[in-house]
């Protein structure tokens, strides 16, 4: 009976969590580097001023042309915190170095700041999915997309150039 039940609760938990991404509330742990969680309301994202900064020049070096390795390299020569530090320095997960990582900027963690369209404004949920105890990537197709959401960082405009750069 016990294990019915907590199979009960999970779907429950899993449906409401759902819901609420069709909603367009935030349901994720941390908010994405440029963001905060509202103080008020922890499933909204409001623009974090001390990182914002560091997302737009990203996106506008990107405009421009410049190489993902010669982002990093300008971004580590001039001492800008990486995300996982800056998420550590701000007490949203114990101090471990598997989450905060080497200090370092990455091709990786660059590029993946680029491909997220969450500062266009737009809620992009349910990339990942659970599968055996394992996180699995979700098709495209069946992300959880709610437009104008939060306040953008960059706009569509941009965010669409950016793309067009990064596939040349």
């Amino acid at each position: 009976i016990n294990e019915a039940y907590a199979a009960d609760i999970s779907k429950k938990v899993r449906a409401q969590q759902n819901q609420a991404m069709r909603d367009g509330a935030f349901v994720g742990a941390r908010a994405p580097y440029g963001y905060k969680k509202d103080p008020d309301n922890c499933h909204r994202l409001l623009v974090n001023e001390d990182t914002a900064p560091v997302v737009r020049q990203i996106f506008q070096w990107t405009v421009d042309g410049v190489p993902l390795n010669r982002i990093v390299n300008r971004l580590n020569d001039s001492g800008v915190i990486t995300p996982g530090y800056y998420h550590a320095s701000q007490g949203l997960f114990a101090y471990d170095n598997k989450l905060a990582g080497s200090g370092k900027w990455q091709t990786w963690t660059v590029g993946k700041i680029l491909a997220d369209e969450v500062y266009t404004g737009d809620m992009v949920q349910g990339k990942t999915r659970v599968a055996g105890h394992r996180q699995a990537p979700t098709a495209q197709a069946d992300w959880i997309v709610v437009r104008n959401t939060h306040e953008p960082i960059i706009s569509r405009e941009v965010f669409a150039m950016a793309q067009a750069v990064r596939k040349r």
